[in-house]
């Protein structure tokens, strides 16, 4: 549903936009390692984990056989012969790792209940580490993890977060999790830097407003579908590559696409809300929220191909609400 207009929600958004905010993220975390782990990885995903140096992670997404998406994953390679796959779908994963595992010298469990994640984001983040941390993170790239210390706890910072702004990940064993929530929590204050507490705010306004999907956005389309050519490796055999090569050799049959609802007011725009192209379906809505910084209700649809055409007038559900077809990005 769009997500009504709310002062507090306004300035918790705008936090991370102009200075920086804090939450800890409830995500699920799956321990893979083994001498096969590289090899293992890089038939379950589309971009090329092998290529991952110690301390490098890689966005990527995972398919079926039929070359869709059926998860999108941080996979990040934390010391040799160990990886970490960050997803929102640790059972879903693990049954599908069982599903293709073959005579890989591999093991993998679900370790989310013994780590911590807390996202610090905004362009002032980097400050905010820095107050926490033994070691300074001036030096980390992006898409890099490090061990660190907060106090006498020893924690992992990975600098990339789902804001659209520079973040970072503090990682941390669950056991240490008061403390370190406490030591981001005050570290935090001395910048004014205020706890994100609302999921709308960091799982969809923030995200939305910069073209970050979640899987669910882009459920069962392809990668070529949905922008992440960049992401996917053909060099390589993976599961769903020779249906995602038929898939890229045809042309995209629908794109995610970016929707701007032009009613000011406030409405209920459920998820697969149809869309009308001149009373004629032609896709249905996969996100809908009001974007804080732009101002605007936004979200994201799957479109027919044909028709999803920049700056087209469509109309979403029995309503008829007016919308805009745009990128998928504002900011």
């Amino acid at each position: 549903m769009l997500f009504r207009e709310d002062s507090r929600a306004r300035a918790q958004h705008q936090a991370v936009r102009e200075n920086a905010g804090w939450y800890r993220w409830t995500h699920d975390l799956v321990e893979v390692k083994g001498s096969g782990a590289a090899a293992f990885l890089d038939r379950l995903f589309v971009n090329r984990i092998a290529k991952a140096a110690v301390g490098k992670t890689k966005y990527t997404t995972m398919l079926n056989e039929d070359g869709k998406i059926i998860d999108d994953t941080i996979v990040m390679h934390m010391e040799q012969e160990l990886y970490w796959v960050s997803t929102l779908y640790a059972p879903q994963l693990i049954r599908w790792m069982d599903q293709h595992r073959e005579n890989d010298e591999v093991t993998y469990r679900d370790i989310t209940h013994e780590i911590d994640m807390y996202a610090i984001q905004g362009p002032n983040s980097p400050s905010v580490v820095n107050e926490l941390t033994a070691e300074r993170i001036d030096d980390l790239k992006r898409f890099s993890v490090m061990d660190n210390r907060i106090g006498d706890i020893e924690v992992k910072i990975h600098r990339s977060g789902f804001t659209g702004e520079n973040g970072y990940e503090v990682y941390c064993r669950t056991e240490d999790t008061k403390k370190v929530e406490k030591a981001i929590r005050d570290g935090a204050d001395k910048f004014h830097a205020p706890e994100i507490d609302i999921l709308e705010v960091y799982v969809r306004s923030l995200p939305v407003e910069k073209g970050f999907a979640l899987r669910q956005d882009m459920y069962l389309l392809t990668p070529f579908e949905c922008g992440l050519d960049w992401s996917v490796d053909l060099n390589k055999e993976f599961i769903g590559r020779d249906a995602l090569v038929r898939a890229k050799e045809e042309g995209p049959k629908h794109v995610l696409v970016g929707l701007e609802y032009q009613n000011e007011s406030y409405e209920d725009i459920a998820q697969k809300e149809i869309v009308y192209y001149k009373g004629v379906p032609c896709g249905f809505v996969r996100a809908a929220i009001y974007g804080y910084t732009v101002d605007k209700n936004i979200g994201f649809a799957v479109i027919d191909a044909k028709k999803a055409v920049e700056g087209r007038v469509v109309t979403v559900g029995q309503n008829e609400s007016p919308a805009v077809i745009t990128r998928k990005c504002w900011l």
